[in-house]
């Protein structure tokens, strides 16, 4: 059994040690200055429990949560999703359990001025399908409505909104459980896109390489992971929505939407439980939203036969809508091939550039180099308009979700004199 609390020991004193109280709205101020490093607020302001922030921030850092070794983390998480284990159910005490009135004790933040108020970031929602039975671990947004009412960002069409609108046609609530506070290979779960027969439950165990632990609580049906820093048990309403609103991920203001309400009915915690929040924007968000579509675009380029030494999506573009590969080239033809795959694996993706494996994705001095001294050939950067986008890019069409993409080429020529393009060596 891992908690926050375990990777606070772990990762010692790397973790900033905050020991002050704050004024409440300096808190998000505070986590995006000091974002990617890992901050830890003993009391962030006057009554709250412990906050952590920024605790996923860097690919690194979940290859030392998950202890993969450096490096292979790609391979780690592939293998995983091919290979699902069972969780095992054990009988559970938590620490506590209460109604909805050790709410006023966590630290929920109101993270940019023109948000709708106060949020939960880091909420991951548990809820089983009523016709195939399969039990979905997603993450989601939650706006504290006051009292014990949060209203859930919900994406049309995701595995969760499925779930519910068969639930919603049934004329019943939906039961659901929310986790607050998980480790590393819960949360990746959570925020990977999975076949909708497979069980992003399943999914976590096998990044932990054992089963996850569940209980279920009282009268309850569904596998509730016991790693949980906090857990609520509620509903979520077929007959009530309330508008929200909220910064996305390249911190730009999300559109008002009519969304659906959870009432919460009992509450859980485990022993000195640690409040994770996820700061809207930072790089930890983009990390956990980002990392599983690089994930997907690299499957689907080896599954090619493309020989990919890295892929990124860019934190500058909200680690969403620009994509950038690294690749040992074979063919003159390939890189607008990957290009072609890429917009195939992410739809969300505008814009793609390919380089040469001696130049690192991640790096945009890296990318600048290549910009600079390898491109000439006009014919090397594709345009294509009309295509399928994303919501979270502001220029695209935002109903018909239409917009122009791009790919370029930086790649060398092959069988060029490649000495006089790669940087000397110390």
């Amino acid at each position: 059994m891992t908690r926050i609390g375990d990777y606070v020991k772990e990762l010692g004193s790397e973790i900033i040690l905050d020991l002050k109280k704050h004024p409440e709205s300096q808190v998000p101020i505070i986590i995006r200055e000091v974002d990617p490093r890992t901050i830890l607020f003993k009391e962030p302001f006057e009554g709250k429990d412990p906050l952590i922030a920024n605790l996923y921030s860097t690919r690194s850092r979940v290859e030392r949560l998950l202890k993969t070794g450096k490096g292979k983390l790609f391979n780690h998480v592939s293998k995983a999703k091919r290979n699902p284990i069972k969780p095992v159910e054990r009988s559970y005490c938590w620490s506590g359990e209460s109604d909805s009135d050790i709410i006023p004790r966590l630290p929920l933040l109101k993270y940019y001025r023109d948000d709708a108020g106060k949020y939960v970031t880091s909420s991951i929602i548990v809820a089983r399908d009523p016709e195939d039975g399969v039990v979905n671990m997603s993450v989601h947004r939650l706006l504290h409505l006051g009292s014990n009412m949060f209203a859930v960002r919900m994406v049309e069409g995701r595995h969760l909104h499925q779930i519910f609108m068969k639930q919603k046609a049934s004329g019943r609530d939906l039961k659901v459980a929310v986790l607050i506070g998980t480790p590393v290979h819960i949360i990746l779960s959570a925020s990977t896109q999975l076949p909708k027969e497979v069980s992003e439950i399943d999914y976590a165990g096998a990044l932990n390489n054992n089963p996850l632990e569940v209980t279920y609580l009282d009268g309850g049906d569904l596998p509730v992971p016991i790693e949980s820093e906090y857990v609520f048990e509620g509903r979520i309403k077929i007959d009530l929505t309330a508008r929200e609103w909220m910064t996305d991920i390249l911190g730009l203001p999300d559109k008002p939407r009519e969304q659906p309400v959870i009432e919460v009915d009992k509450i859980y915690w485990n022993e000195n439980p640690i409040y994770h929040a996820i700061l809207p924007g930072g790089l930890e968000h983009k990390l956990l939203m980002g990392y599983p579509a690089e994930v997907k675009i690299r499957e689907k380029l080896v599954e090619n036969n493309v020989d990919v030494k890295d892929v990124w999506l860019s934190s500058g573009s909200g680690g969403w809508l620009h994509c950038f590969v690294s690749i040992s080239k074979k063919r003159e033809d390939e890189p607008f091939k990957v290009i072609s795959l890429v917009m195939e694996a992410h739809g969300s993706v505008k814009g793609v550039v390919v380089v040469d494996d001696d130049i690192e994705p991640q790096s945009y001095e890296d990318m600048d180099f290549a910009l600079a001294t390898r491109f000439q050939d006009k014919r090397k950067f594709y345009f294509f308009e009309e295509m399928r986008g994303s919501s979270l890019d502001p220029s695209s069409d935002q109903e018909k979700l239409l917009t122009s993409k791009w790919g370029l080429d930086l790649t060398l020529p092959i069988g060029v004199d490649r000495k006089r393009f790669l940087r000397s060596k110390m």
